[in-house]
């Protein structure tokens, strides 16, 4: 009879690396050399000695040379569901570092869709990043492509449209301003093709962004290669403005299929202005908390519950309505009785104190808040009476780098001392609190975490105006722990999710440069050259070496 390994079959050994394991000390090692891989789950970690004896029944052996090694950045905070659906249809500028070069972009998708269609640049980027520093002009669009609309939109500061932009829009010179926004003209009252405010974006947004069946999955599929290309295995989607429930019809047939490549969480915001309370309450009484499965989950309620408590970017006056809280009051109410959590958007304080007073009183009447998982969104302008608050409800933050391209607005909205402390990191860190993070793209912000890992670590932007004080930045141990283990507990996965031990989730990226130790510089322009979700890998750069790569 012939004997049987008791060994089980590996799918992936890596050995000879610098594994970052973010273990507690009771958990095991900070750091390992090997880490074996099978079922979508971690099986052993430790020396290469101690590994040894699973290469010989590994599908594929990597020989990281030495390579650093950290579980699989998840961004806490994006709204990647609404860049997925567009990923395909609209133009990059993250990486844009002159109008010029942008101009080409538009000039080359223009040849690539063919006279009459729409071409959109739509945020992740500002003018700030530009040696011109500034955005495009109408007329600069019109000589880009001259035969297509063209809308380019500066995070949510501005937008410009071409000539033929401003025909498929119905706007002449005479047209009105649309609700909830404006078009600015110039001294004799023609169109310059700006445009200011969520009412007027949504017009050329619109027609852009509209496609047939299927290009959202595309989209999807292809945002979330290059997401890996990052680092990135996982992201907690934030809902948005006015995302509805059959706008995430294409993230499912991608699910279906088993072709998700980055795990996805879902916070579900209230998607009828005027009928929050109604929106809610339909989506928590149908749909169980927590749906889903390793993949693809609804995560909670958030971060816009309630329209009318959304305090936008906190660069403009807020106020928070009292019919508004009173049915915030009602929409925290049904998540807490049906087990649901938030995650609610707040910069300024005084929104941020509105929302737990909500949060408190229904504390007080059930008992169902505290400790239950929920979370702010920003506290940008916390101050240490609400932080300590939230410490209390034993609630999360999540901050994201936002202010790496906008730190000059909030110095001119703010003063640069307030700016310093935006957010409040080490109030937050000194209470306790955990903290997730994230970037809050894709229109606000770049995508990238490594620019929004390096905006933790330095507090820099990317004009130098409104750096952080360094009592509000993060060692750069801390900064990817709030990317990968600390992020997990947000969508309630740290016992499984974030860190490189046995029994986890299988989910681990290898820098092109050790995060730990590289220059500031190289920091933010990190990528990954070896991503792995759940055990398969997602993204190659073909650097590291291999052995034993046969299939078995």
């Amino acid at each position: 009879m012939t004997a049987v390994s008791p060994i089980p079959l590996v799918d992936l050994l890596l050995t000879g690396g610098r594994i970052a394991t973010f273990a507690d000390p009771d958990q095991g090692p900070a750091e390992a050399q090997a880490i074996a891989v099978a079922g979508g789950r971690i099986m052993a970690v430790g020396s290469d000695a101690e590994l040894a004896h699973y290469a010989p029944l590994a599908a594929r052996v990597i020989d990281l040379a030495g390579r650093r090694v950290i579980p699989g950045l998840n961004d806490a905070h994006i709204h990647a569901i609404r860049g997925g659906l567009s990923w395909t249809r609209t133009v990059h500028w993250e990486d844009v570092r002159s109008l010029a070069d942008g101009l080409a972009l538009i000039r080359e998708d223009a040849r690539r869709r063919g006279p009459g269609e729409w071409v959109s640049v739509v945020g992740g980027w500002h003018s700030r990043q530009l040696a011109e520093g500034r955005a495009p002009t109408r007329a600069e669009l019109d000589a880009a492509a001259p035969d297509n609309p063209v809308y380019v939109q500066e995070l949510y500061d501005r937008g410009i449209v071409n000539t033929a932009g401003l025909a498929a829009c119905g706007w002449s010179d005479d047209s009105p301003d649309p609700a909830r926004g404006a078009l600015l003209r110039d001294e004799d009252g023609r169109l310059t093709g700006e445009l200011r405010g969520v009412g007027a974006f949504s017009v050329p947004l619109g027609l852009a962004l509209a496609g047939p069946d299927g290009q959202g999955e595309e989209g999807i599929l292809a945002m979330n290669a290059v997401l890996a290309r990052h680092g990135l295995t996982g992201v907690v989607d934030a809902g948005g403005l006015l995302v509805t429930p059959r706008d995430y019809d294409p993230l499912y047939a991608v699910w279906r299929r088993g072709e998700l490549d980055v795990r996805t969480r879902l916070f579900i915001s209230a998607w009828t202005r005027g009928g929050e309370v109604d929106d809610i309450d339909r989506l928590t009484a149908l749909v169980q908390a927590g749906s889903g499965d390793g993949m693809l989950r609804i995560a909670g309620v958030g971060e816009i519950p309630h329209l009318g408590c959304h305090d936008m970017e906190g660069l403009d006056p807020f106020e928070m309505t009292e019919a508004a809280h009173r049915e915030l009051v009602e929409i925290v109410r049904l998540c807490a009785e049906r087990g649901w959590r938030m995650s609610i958007h707040a910069v300024l304080n005084d929104t941020l104190g509105r929302i737990l007073d909500a949060w408190e009183e229904v504390e007080r009447e059930t008992g169902l808040v505290a400790g239950r998982g929920f979370s702010i969104v920003h506290a940008d302008e916390a101050t240490r009476e609400n932080l300590e608050r939230i410490a209390r409800l034993g609630a999360g933050i999540l901050v994201q780098s936002r202010l790496v391209l906008k730190g000059a607005d909030y110095v001119e909205a703010w003063g640069p001392e307030a700016t310093a402390s935006a957010p409040p990191i080490g109030d937050m860190s000194d209470l306790g609190i955990i903290i997730g993070a994230g970037t809050d793209a894709t229109r606000a912000n770049w995508f990238s975490p490594w620019s929004a890992i390096w905006w933790l670590v330095t507090g820099g932007t990317v004009d130098g105006s409104g750096v952080r004080d360094e009592r509000h930045r993060m060692s750069r141990l801390e900064a990817l722990a709030a990317y990968t283990r600390d992020a997990a507990w947000f969508t309630g996965e740290q016992e499984h999710r974030g860190r490189l031990l046995p029994g986890y989730d299988a989910d681990l990226c290898v820098p092109s440069a050790d995060p730990l130790e590289c220059g500031d510089d190289e920091l933010r322009s990190i990528l990954s050259d070896l991503t792995v979700m759940a055990g398969r890998i997602t993204h190659d750069s073909g650097v590291l070496s291999r052995a034993g790569a046969d299939e078995r």
